[in-house]
């Protein structure tokens, strides 16, 4: 049997536009139609790299820090989806794309369907992978939303955040929270995520407490189409996170185009960082639909 032919792999030049609401830290790579990539919760670009390069053997991808987390300053007034949204545009200005592909995977889904309402005349085409569209997806038992609910009203004073942030500097404390993310809130990454965690400032605090309510209390209503972009939507049937059908029946409702991709792996986020070759082997559909 031949060799699979060598994949031309480009670099990530990483860059700073400074932008209307935010300075956006943001991963470039390759040179072809731009892709604007919505990331995933406190996701880095160093997190995704050699997705963001795969993306880019095809196109140009463009992934950016969600303001208030890594090398992106805060909104002015706090973190929201909709300044998120209008940020999306305002990047696209930057790079001098009239138009094009919005690419979200995992709780970058809703950030990405946001974006799409506001910026539909300017969007070729559409990419959501395993993403995260509707909260009755969720597979938390009601126990542990409840839970999850509880700990966000808990923690919207602001001396409850101080008292948070001083949690997560402590190696004792921040393995506690490393569990409850993990066994209550089922948060899957390839990152050490205590590591992460006692990184944290407090405006990523905010952000991440602001995107857990919002995926918390998200209404259909909120990003529902229908939309007249074309949609690549794949997503594993075996999602310990987020349940496939109903994320299925969601995304046919919005958009009268999709191209449906099944994988069935038994986790939400690979638990290890994949290669550029190991996506170009089991992914290949995110470049050739």
């Amino acid at each position: 049997m031949p060799d699979s032919p060598a994949l031309n792999v480009p670099s990530i030049d990483v860059r700073q536009y400074d932008l209307p609401l935010t300075s956006l830290r943001v991963g470039v790579a390759g040179d072809g139609p731009p892709v604007i990539m919505v990331p995933a919760t406190i996701s880095l670009i160093e997190d995704w790299s050699t997705l963001i390069q795969f993306i880019g053997t095809k196109y140009t991808a463009h992934f950016f820090e969600l303001p208030g987390h890594g090398g992106s300053t805060p909104f002015e007034g706090g973190y929201s989806a909709e300044k998120v949204a209008e940020t999306v545009g305002h990047l696209a200005d930057a790079i001098g794309a009239e138009r094009f592909t919005l690419l979200g995977f995992s709780f970058g889904g809703l950030l990405t369907l946001k974006a799409l309402k506001q910026h539909a005349d300017r969007v070729d085409r559409v990419v959501l992978f395993a993403p995260f569209v509707t909260s009755r997806a969720l597979r938390h038992s009601p126990a542990k939303l409840a839970l999850l609910r509880s700990t966000i009203v808990a923690l919207r004073p602001e001396l409850a955040r101080r008292g948070m942030l001083s949690l997560l500097k402590n190696p004792s404390t921040v393995s506690l929270i490393d569990w409850y993310m993990r066994s209550v809130g089922k948060f899957e990454t390839a990152a050490d995520l205590s590591a992460r965690l006692s990184s944290f400032s407090a405006s990523t605090l905010d952000v991440l407490l602001s995107q857990v309510e919002h995926i918390l209390s998200a209404q259909d209503k909120d990003i529902a189409g229908p939309f007249e972009a074309p949609c690549m939507f794949g997503m594993s049937v075996n999602d310990p996170m987020l349940d496939f059908g109903v994320t299925a029946e969601f995304v046919h409702a919005q958009f009268p185009d999709v191209h449906e991709v099944r994988w069935d792996w038994p986790y939400h986020a690979t638990p290890r960082p994949l290669t550029v070759e190991e996506y170009a082997a089991d992914f290949s559909e995110l470049l050739e639909w």
